[in-house]
């Protein structure tokens, strides 16, 4: 537990710089594209949210798994792994653009889509190489190359800016920075793993099966998360997508921390998941920070809302405030979620785990097609709430029947103070 937690305090401080640069340029482009004009952007983000999801397939999470069961056998798990996520890449990103020119959306959005696809395809494989440095204990090189690109992200934002660029030069710049992302994360993780491509295909098989589940979880999730954005932007103005993203890129952004968390504990979760009892208490421990993180982060989000929206979009984005309050909660559901869904995998429960998201995902949609034509932004803002308390409930449910585990709520403070100490 002491590399996690020294692993996680250097990411948490790299990920609170490129949380604060990543909300300088948010502040930048709310003002300089408007409502609407970020409204557009988001929707952009949005839409090939789901396509990534899909194009992951479950392999980030299954790759981190294998080379920590495995250890001997690292190059050829890399090297196939990598090779199956960028066939998926390819074969989605065609899709998306496709599905994407039949949508009623602006030529404006439309060229944006195309645009950030490699956005899509650099990002997605840079999260493929960053298992090799969870496996290693070793994450300090992702944070590094995460504060190097956001800076020449910010660069580059003042810069079209200054130019009066429209909404295509930032989702330019936004693929950019991925393809500068991608390629100092790569050369960094040759230090440990020198894969190449490579597809044996028993094995591919074997990863695909094992991925399906995972993937379906993932996917599931995604369009709870994400589904509410692309229906206010099919049902309503760009400007009701704009102050609804503007709320939900601010949970997105505190979010990271108990999902970085959770990333770097996945190691030991597969490792220890069969073979030690110190599953148990790495489960319990881990559930312990994370709620200790949640109770700030809620009441700070919800009281402080108003002043927080008009400092990133200013007075034209106060609307904002009312949704980012539902955020607010929507953030201590989301801090645990994040554990209960690692777990399932670790546990072999990630069958169970896709029958949750999925539950979770129609009772989002559903609830959208009725909440959104009415309430907009505050009905989606509900609608996710309400699907972040149940999928976190029946998650605690399934792995306290499947498992016997449970949290600890009365060590909570007693961990506290002893990771203080570390």
């Amino acid at each position: 537990m002491h590399n996690i937690y020294k692993n996680f305090f250097i990411a948490s401080v790299s990920r609170l710089v490129t949380a604060i640069i990543g909300l300088i340029i948010i502040g930048f482009l709310t003002r300089h594209l408007g409502l609407a004009g970020y409204g557009s952007y988001e929707t952009v983000l949005s839409y090939l949210f789901i396509f990534t999801v899909l194009a992951d397939f479950g392999f980030h999470i299954i790759h981190v798994r294998e080379i920590s069961r495995y250890p001997g056998k690292e190059r050829f798990i890399s090297g196939n792994i990598f090779t199956l996520r960028l066939a998926s890449l390819c074969l989605v990103v065609i899709l998306a653009f496709a599905v994407g020119l039949f949508l009623p959306y602006s030529g404006e959005i439309k060229k944006g889509i195309l645009v950030a696809s490699i956005f899509v395809i650099f990002s997605s494989l840079s999260q493929i190489l960053a298992g090799i440095f969870q496996k290693y204990n070793t994450f300090y090189f992702v944070s590094f190359s995460d504060i190097l690109t956001r800076f020449i992200q910010l660069g580059l934002v003042v810069y079209a800016i200054n130019k009066n660029f429209t909404l295509l030069a930032f989702i330019w710049i936004l693929s950019l920075t991925a393809i500068i992302q991608f390629a100092i994360i790569f050369f960094l993780s040759r230090r440990f793993i020198k894969f190449s491509f490579g597809l044996d295909i028993p094995y591919a098989k074997k990863i695909i099966k094992a991925s399906l589940p995972v993937a379906m979880s993932i996917l599931f999730t995604a369009i709870y998360i994400r589904t509410d954005a692309l229906m206010l932007s099919l049902m309503k103005p760009q400007a009701d997508v704009g102050i609804y993203r503007l709320a939900a890129k601010i949970l997105e952004t505190i979010v990271f921390f108990p999902a970085l968390l959770v990333e770097l504990t996945m190691p030991s979760f597969s490792a220890l998941a069969k073979t030690s009892s110190l599953f148990n208490s790495i489960f319990k421990k881990t559930f312990n920070i994370l709620f200790l993180m949640a109770i700030p982060a809620v009441l700070i989000l919800f009281f402080l809302a108003e002043p927080i929206v008009l400092i990133l979009g200013g007075k034209e984005f106060i609307s904002s405030a009312a949704p980012l309050r539902i955020m607010a909660l929507v953030v201590g559901m989301v801090f645990l979620n994040n554990l209960g869904g690692k777990a399932l995998i670790a546990l072999d429960l990630q069958r169970v785990g896709m029958w949750i998201y999925f539950s979770g995902a129609v009772l989002n949609i559903v609830s959208n097609l009725i909440v959104i034509p009415r309430y907009s932004y505050i009905g989606a803002s509900l609608t996710t709430l309400m699907t972040e308390i149940i999928v976190t409930v029946m998650m605690f449910l399934i792995i306290y029947k499947k498992a016997g585990l449970s949290p600890d709520l009365k060590s909570i403070f007693k961990d506290f103070k002893e990771t203080l100490k570390i």
